[in-house]
């Protein structure tokens, strides 16, 4: 049985009870303001220096009110969660992209405490030029901004879905080369 302890616009508390299953206040958020879906969409270029990607520098209250690297995130608005990861790209990053330049990296879960579920997205800006990132009328938003990061760089993110995602774009762009290379007789 799902119990609500608390529920506002943004986020509810729940818990589960099922002692025949040893499930006993299982305390869970569920992210109320997007129906529990976000999108987080992971930019990258093509350098002479090697593949570098794009992320947020902003203030996430709960984790510091210091500015931290995070993954371009949104949440979902009903429809086709591909229109929102279109929709953060310009907000968050300034690039102007289509649904056909996503490449979906499937899905994941950021922590055992939260059922949201996180739609991921990579999406190749080489050689495209990065406009104004227009927002979306926050506060926080618009005192962030974006930063270009190495492999090394990357890895040191502490947002999950940033790590998730530049090992699921490792682990597709090395199965599209391998099979490249197949090809070449």
């Amino acid at each position: 049985m799902i119990e609500t302890l608390h529920d506002n616009e943004w986020l509810s508390l729940r818990t589960v009870r099922l002692p025949e299953r040893g499930i006993n206040g299982y305390v869970y958020s569920h992210e109320t303001r997007c129906r529990g879906r976000i999108v987080a969409v992971l930019p990258y270029a093509q350098t002479p220096a090697g593949r570098r990607y794009l992320v947020r520098r902003e203030v996430t209250p709960c984790w510091s009110l210091d500015p931290q690297l995070s993954a371009i995130t949104g949440g979902y608005e009903g429809g086709d969660i591909e229109d929102d990861a279109v929709r953060e790209v310009a907000e968050e990053a300034g690039y102007t992209i289509t649904r056909a330049d996503l490449l979906p990296l499937g899905e994941s879960y950021a922590s055992k405490s939260a059922d949201t579920v996180y739609s991921l997205f990579a999406v190749d800006v080489t050689g495209r030029v990065q406009g104004e990132a227009a927002g979306d009328g926050s506060r926080l938003e618009a005192e962030g901004s974006t930063v270009w990061l190495n492999a090394g760089e990357v890895c040191r993110v502490r947002d999950p879905q940033v790590g998730t995602m530049v090992l699921r774009l490792a682990d597709h762009l090395a199965h599209v080369a391998g099979a490249a290379a197949e090809e070449t007789p």
